[in-house]
């Protein structure tokens, strides 16, 4: 969320995977393995892939990875795209890499994307972080539409480390505590940990580590509605602190094959905004909202919205069927603004 914040202001102006998961799953495979055998969904983990990572220009970057390489990547075709067509945002140019989530006893939860980096691609010893931000999106099979997720509904994002300076140990220099945190990811944004270390770099300079995700009620429970879900990341490391270009993931909680296709179809083979009606609702908004938005702005396409921001600091724009504002009388937090197909009614566009 400050990332976000930090740049519409502009434009204005492996030690570390969970290993509880890891015990959990070995567990239920011995004790329940014709549940799970069962619940294989038609996937089969075509969706098992990784998100190979660089250092490009003084920045870390996340690009789709190279099986030629090692690593595992999600055919086009599985994901009803045609042959060399990657899962890329329309709108917006975002990389979205894709996964599916797992029903076990206790949790709805997969360990997949990895993060993997080739020997030689990055420092030795260097971490590499991950930077939380965005909202957690919905794509409801009903209404053929990415909103924001239901309320009460949360992706966790587990495994993660964080680094506590140790003062007691007695020597002059004390090694850091590791300490195991989560991201929570909502409609509302982020919630807990917004950025931990996703694996710290091989002595040759390679990199491979999973964390876990899980999709869950915010009470914690495995009762999130079947759609798919999609979370909003940046990488970064402790050498380059820069961060790569956003990435989305995206995630398959339950949805038959052809569901699914049309939910990925809802991002890469059209736009998710319509872009002439945004900019009728911000032409609306300027000649009835002065105060607010003083003056034309043209539009521009920042960190997954299509948006307008102008010179008294305010920035208005439109994700997930939602519109949100930041900046001036909206205050330095994104707040939403209602449904972008309900505030176009009432202005009557």
């Amino acid at each position: 969320m400050l990332i976000m914040i930090i740049l519409f202001k502009k434009l204005s102006t492996n030690i570390l995977s969970n290993s509880l998961f890891k015990r959990c799953n070995i567990a239920i495979i011995i004790l329940s393995g014709f549940f799970l055998l069962n619940s294989i969904t038609l996937f089969a983990g075509e969706l098992h892939q990784h998100i190979e990572v660089t250092i490009v220009d003084q920045r870390a970057q996340a690009s789709f990875c190279r099986p030629e390489k090692g690593c595992s990547l999600v055919r086009p075709e599985t994901l009803g795209l045609p042959a060399g067509q990657m899962p890329v945002d329309k709108l917006t140019g975002t990389p979205i890499y894709v996964s599916e989530f797992s029903i076990f006893p206790d949790r709805t939860a997969i360990d997949s994307p990895g993060f993997e980096g080739l020997e030689g691609d990055m420092i030795a010893g260097d971490r590499v972080r991950y930077l939380a931000s965005g909202h957690l999106s919905y794509w409801n099979t009903e209404k053929r539409q990415w909103s924001l997720a239901p309320e009460g509904i949360q992706v966790r994002l587990a495994g993660g480390l964080d680094l506590e300076p140790n003062q007691d140990c007695g020597q002059v220099f004390c090694i850091p505590n590791t300490v195991e945190g989560f991201t929570l990811f909502n409609r509302d944004g982020i919630d807990s940990a917004s950025s931990l270390i996703v694996g710290e770099v091989r002595p040759d300079g390679s990199l491979h580590t999973h964390l876990d995700w899980i999709v869950e009620s915010n009470q914690g429970t495995p009762s999130a509605p079947v759609g798919a879900y999609m979370v909003e990341l940046q990488l970064i490391t402790d050498s380059f602190p820069i961060p790569s270009e956003p990435l989305w993931i995206m995630f398959n909680n339950g949805l038959v094959l052809e569901d699914f296709q049309q939910a990925v179809a809802g991002r890469v083979l059209q736009s998710n905004t319509d872009t002439a009606l945004a900019d009728q609702l911000f032409s609306w908004a300027e000649s009835n909202h002065p105060s607010l938005f003083p003056h034309e702005a043209a539009s521009i396409i920042t960190l997954g919205f299509y948006a307008r921001c102008y010179q008294n600091g305010v920035c208005v724009g439109v994700k997930d069927n939602h519109i949100f504002a930041v900046g001036g009388e909206f205050g330095v937090n994104v707040v939403t603004l209602g449904e972008f197909d309900v505030l176009t009614a009432q202005a009557g566009l």
